[in-house]
């Protein structure tokens, strides 16, 4: 008679990487059905915070390289509620343009004259001149869950593959 688990398919035992990802969710995924769900949610959440990452990094790095300065009027300050924003009017540069600078490092009021750093390509995209490059808050938002997304998603993928022999045997 043979012992529970000799010469048993490799197939039913996760990689150690698996079980040590997905720790967490045990008793997820127990079917094929559920694997392939939680690996089609885990990796559209992945996506999405991956493009907002590299949405700010690219914008952010679009404004560094081929950037300018100049100078825009305050038409109107925005500071009630959660997001705080400048209307502005360029008075330099693209002149007559107006665009929206979200999340203002300082308080200007309405008629003040402050540098900001621009797209020439598109006058939209800007900051304040002084501004930090990185906007952090976002980063920290964002950057923790796409690198668990990243460690998540090929555990779900081997589970996913798992399931899916098991289904066969």
């Amino acid at each position: 008679m043979a012992v529970d688990g000799a010469g048993a398919d490799p197939v039913d035992r996760p990689s150690r990487y698996e079980e040590v990802v997905l720790g967490l969710l045990r008793g997820e995924g127990a079917t094929a059905l559920t694997a392939g769900l939680w690996l089609i949610v885990t990796s559209l959440f992945t996506g999405l915070f991956l493009t907002f990452v590299g949405w700010q990094v690219w914008e952010n790095r679009t404004l560094e390289t081929r950037g300018r300065i100049g100078d825009a009027q305050v038409v109107r300050a925005n500071y009630e509620g959660r997001g705080k924003s400048l209307n502005v009017a360029y008075l330099s540069g693209p002149v007559g343009t107006t665009a929206i600078l979200e999340n203002p490092v300082h308080r200007p009021a309405a008629g003040d004259v402050i540098a900001v750093r621009y797209d020439p390509r598109h006058p939209t995209h800007l900051r304040e001149a002084d501004a930090p490059i990185w906007r952090w808050p976002d980063f920290l938002v964002t950057v923790p869950p796409a690198v668990a997304g990243c460690l998540v998603v090929p555990a779900e993928w081997m589970r996913f593959r798992r399931r899916l022999r098991e289904r066969r045997v």
